[in-house]
């Protein structure tokens, strides 16, 4: 029975409650600040609590579990001293025992509770490749690797944390989602419809990038056959590189393509000029997977190409390059397409019909413009035969020469022949080497008036061409500058030789023209200057001094020669010669190092032997050296013969004057179709030598350099050694292949590019999305930058009729940089098209065309399609990711425990009120409401 409570009773456990509470808030606020507490439950314990068995116990809020009791255990406690109820005493105990733990039970609830564990969860993607590169057989193996890794996810148990989170992606010419449930049995992937005729790697790995749940371990399996052009390569590259850094792990998986093979034309290319009347060759390039004879079908403009309308190819296997000719007949787009017959290869050779035609476009622009500057040829053959062969010849004095490199802007091609320097301005030669640097060709003809005797040494022009004149002649330059080194020494009083030698000495001074330069040099055992390199025209002084030449002595040619050097390294003479005459032997110390000075510096050396005594093979060696000749008396009564046929030789070293037959020193495209063989002779020619890094195309029989060719800046230069007219050419303006061969010299030589008009080029090249292409046109002119121009860019269709619809689109370039204008084309998924760019200058009424260039675009398949794309390659696959698994079965890479991604808390304050508040206060409610045994009177104790 239970007494009710006293008034005083009441206020004596409120008062303990509020003194609870006040130790309480005190012990809060004074109090250590407590963090999170962490416990390792027992096994048996932790296996209840969770599936996993996490053993670490988390309490959030511990200080709830000190705080609850400071507040309200004295109440308690006074509440029990004080209970009236009619219970014993060790059961009014008991119940204060159980409520302080039901008490401490609900303080471990509000503290709380959770497990913690590792978040071991993990997103796999699988990126399938469904484009038309992967065979039937290869589609049903990424089908299997696809259902294999649903069905090991499906097949998982555990914590729903750690669980596999699947995504499925497919992908050929774009990358999509394939949606996944939890109904979702085997899957079906097929091609995309179209065929799929591209592989976008990079697009599938970025797009399973996007589906990765960020808050589980990543991983993404590529199943493809790893065919790929380079720029999908390169995409594929960067992507995997992406996940790399991402921390995401890449792995692949591929399987072997069926036995298959293809052929294929991989590209046509046209040069970047092309001009009316003009022959050139379209480079066809084809490529097969193994070796095959098939017939190769060339279209000009939708017709058989009539110069060369088939040709049976040899396929070796791999990519090989086919030139067949073709004729510019008109101006305008021009289509060059080729097709390989393949239809009667199986389809195991031959897997695609769509990649076996190609096809190039480019415009043939008007006839080629020719400024012709020549003298003295009354006959014009040189002018008719560049006529014949479509060629626009402007033939001019020099005086018509444009002193400005603008003024010879309308012109492919400038040609001097037989010109004087002194007919040129140097303006005017500025003007064409300036020309020339920006792309123009230039060729100078030799004659008597031309190269070095035509006083063009050291000009601007020479620096232009690629030779350098033996022959230059300039204003007061002697031609010749002869010294003759003598033995005097004691065996040549003998048989009146000396006396001989006297003559034949006088006799040369005295046939050189007067300005030219002699001296004369004795020696024995040392060197005497009897004659100091002098004029000729001092003959009177000369012979006086040669006079003078006595016998006596040894004989050493070394000091002699020397001297004769040193005289002769100072004279501005076009040829600088030397003989050297002995009747003895010379030692040879140091005459061979001497001879090669004399050699580089332009000195040539002959030698006269006379008698038994004579050294003759010394002498012959050093005229060898010499690069002279070697001459032999008996006597020494022939030596003024000698020395008069020596000097009429070196004379003529400046213009060679006999019959030269032209033979072809390097074949090469400008003289095909040529027969030299049957060429008749040239009746002279000015001595040249080639430059470093020049081509010598062409030379005389006896060696000597006829036609060179070079690049100067972006221009290209030719000399031809001979003339072009009746002179020296008389034989050869009759011969059948004269007008050929000038024809096809000025066409190689010809300005190239494509109508570059204004300085303006045209670079086009892919861009990022299908079809479209990025047209760059850059104009630059002498001052600098042009950046105030209006830039239009015309897209020509030339397969659709001229005036129909979508035959021509404009579009607007803008300026993106100086002198750089840029403009999109869109919408070229396949054919040709002719892209022309014209600048324009508004500032003008009305506005002036300043620039202009001409470029193409060409689309002929799909890049699925082309040679890089045909076979697997799990060995390149691997590369993408070292550290991935790239075969075998997928089970290790679904199966595999996620790396931890942080942790997982799961609160357990749920267990802790029915698993132990409950009980408690089932208890506590059963020891107040049931006595067990006899009841004692009174408060306790």
């Amino acid at each position: 029975m239970t007494r009710a409570p006293s008034s005083g009773a009441r206020l004596w456990a409120f008062l303990w409650l509020a003194l609870g509470l006040a130790a309480a808030a005190a012990l809060h606020r004074f109090g250590p600040d407590v963090p999170v507490l962490l416990f390792t439950l027992p096994e048996w314990l932790a296996a209840r609590l969770s599936e996993a068995g996490d053993r670490t116990l988390v309490l959030a809020r511990p200080s709830v579990l000190w705080l609850m009791p400071v507040a309200l255990l004295p109440f308690l406690v006074a509440v029990a001293r004080r209970s009236l109820v009619d219970l014993p005493a060790w059961q009014v105990a008991l119940q204060l025992g159980a409520r302080v733990l039901l008490l401490l039970a609900l303080a471990l609830a509000l503290a709380a509770p959770s497990l913690e564990a590792p978040r071991r969860g993990k997103t796999v993607v699988v990126a399938v490749d469904v484009s038309a590169s992967v065979d039937d057989g290869q589609l049903a193996a990424f089908t299997a690797v696809a259902r294999d890794v649903i069905r090991l996810v499906k097949a998982e148990t555990g914590d729903r944390d750690d669980r596999t989170r699947l995504r499925l992606v497919t992908y050929a010419d774009r990358a999509q989602a394939v949606p996944l449930s939890e109904e979702t049995g085997d899957v079906e992937l097929s091609r995309e419809p179209g065929g799929g005729l591209a592989s976008d790697h990079a697009g599938a790995l970025r797009l399973a990038e996007a589906l990765l749940d960020p808050d589980t371990e990543g991983r993404v399996v590529l199943v493809s056959d790893g065919a790929a052009s380079v720029a999908e390569r390169t995409d594929l590259i960067a992507a995997a590189e992406g996940l790399r850094r991402r921390g995401v792990a890449l792995h692949t998986r591929t399987a072997a393509p069926a036995a298959r093979g293809d052929v294929l034309v991989a590209g046509v290319h046209l040069p970047g000029e092309l001009r009316v009347g003009q022959t050139f060759d379209a480079a066809i390039d084809v490529w097969a997977s193994g070796p095959h004879t098939l017939k190769l079908y060339v279209e000009k403009d939708g017709v058989p190409n009539p110069l060369s309308p088939s040709v049976d190819v040899t396929l070796r296997g791999g990519p090989q390059q086919i030139k067949v000719p073709v004729r510019a007949n008109a101006p305008g787009p021009i289509v060059i397409a080729a097709r390989l017959d393949a239809a009667e290869l199986d389809a195991a050779d031959n897997r695609s019909l769509d990649n076996d035609r190609a096809a190039a476009v480019g415009e043939v622009r008007g006839r080629p413009r020719v400024l012709l500057v020549g003298e003295g040829d009354p006959s014009g053959a040189l002018a008719r035969a560049l006529r014949a062969d479509h060629l626009q010849v402007d033939a001019e004095a020099a005086s018509a020469i444009p002193a400005a490199a603008e003024g010879l802007s309308p012109y492919d091609l400038v040609i001097l022949s037989d010109v004087p320097s002194r007919h040129v301005s140097g303006a005017q030669q500025q003007a064409i080497a300036k020309w020339v640097q920006d792309g123009g060709g230039f060729v100078m003809i030799g004659g008597e008036s031309a190269f070095g005797v035509g006083g063009w040494g050291g000009s601007v022009l020479e620096d232009v061409l690629p030779v350098r004149f033996e022959g230059e002649r300039q204003r007061e330059q002697p031609t010749l500058a002869l010294v003759l080194v003598i033995d005097k020494s004691g065996s040549m009083s003998s048989e009146d030789r000396l006396d001989l030698v006297k003559e034949a000495a006088r006799s040369t001074a005295s046939t050189l023209d007067p300005g030219d330069e002699i001296g004369v040099i004795a020696f024995d055992s040392r060197p005497v200057t009897l004659v100091r390199l002098q004029p000729a025209a001092n003959r009177i002084r000369i012979a006086g001094d040669i006079r003078r030449l006595s016998a006596g002595g040894g004989t050493n040619a070394l000091p002699a020669l020397r001297e004769a050097y040193m005289q002769l390294a100072g004279s501005k003479a076009l040829v600088k010669h030397v003989i050297l005459l002995s009747d003895g032997q010379s030692p040879e110390a140091g005459v061979s190092a001497l001879i090669t000075d004399m050699r580089d510096a332009d000195i040539t050396v002959s030698a006269v032997g006379v008698g038994a005594g004579a050294g003759k093979d010394f002498l012959a060696r050093v005229a060898e050296r010499g690069r002279g000749r070697y001459y032999f008396s008996q006597d020494g009564t022939d030596v003024p013969r000698i020395f008069s046929r020596e000097t009429r030789e070196v004379t003529r070293n400046a213009v060679v004057e006999r019959d030269l037959f032209a033979r072809v020193a390097k074949s090469a495209q400008v003289l095909r179709g040529i027969d030299f063989d049957r060429a008749p002779g040239l009746g002279g020619v000015i001595p040249l030598k080639t430059k470093p890094l020049a081509e010598l195309l062409l030379r005389t029989h006896v060696g000597d350099p006829l036609l060179v060719r070079g690049r100067r800046g972006l221009g290209r230069t030719a000399a031809f050694a001979s003339d072009a007219k009746p002179r020296w050419a008389h034989r050869w303006i009759g011969w059948d292949g004269f007008p050929k061969f000038w024809s096809q010299v000025a066409r190689d030589l010809m300005r190239q590019g494509a109508a570059s008009l204004g300085g303006a080029s045209l670079r086009i090249t892919p861009g990022a999305d299908e079809g479209s292409f990025r047209a760059v046109v850059d104009v630059d002119a002498s001052t600098g930058f042009v950046s105030d121009l209006r830039g239009e860019l015309q897209v020509i269709d030339p397969s659709l009729p001229a005036g129909a619809e979508g035959h021509t689109t404009t579009l607007a370039a803008q300026l993106t940089a100086p002198g750089r204008y840029e403009a999109t084309v869109l919408g070229v998924r396949a054919g040709q098209r002719l892209i022309k760019a014209q600048m324009f200058d508004d500032g003008q009424t009305p506005p002036r065309l300043v620039a202009e260039a001409t470029g193409q675009a060409s689309v002929p398949y799909p890049s699925e399609l082309a040679p890089d794309q045909l076979g697997a390659d799990p060995a390149w696959l691997a590369t993408l990711a070292p550290e991935g698994s790239h075969s075998g079965p997928i089970d290790a890479v679904v199966t595999t425990p996620g790396a931890p991604q942080g942790t997982r808390q799961r609160a357990v304050w749920p267990e802790v009120l029915w698993a132990l508040a409950l009980p408690l206060l089932i208890l506590d409610l059963l020891l107040r409401r049931v006595a067990f045994g006899r009841a004692r009177r009174g408060e306790i104790g």
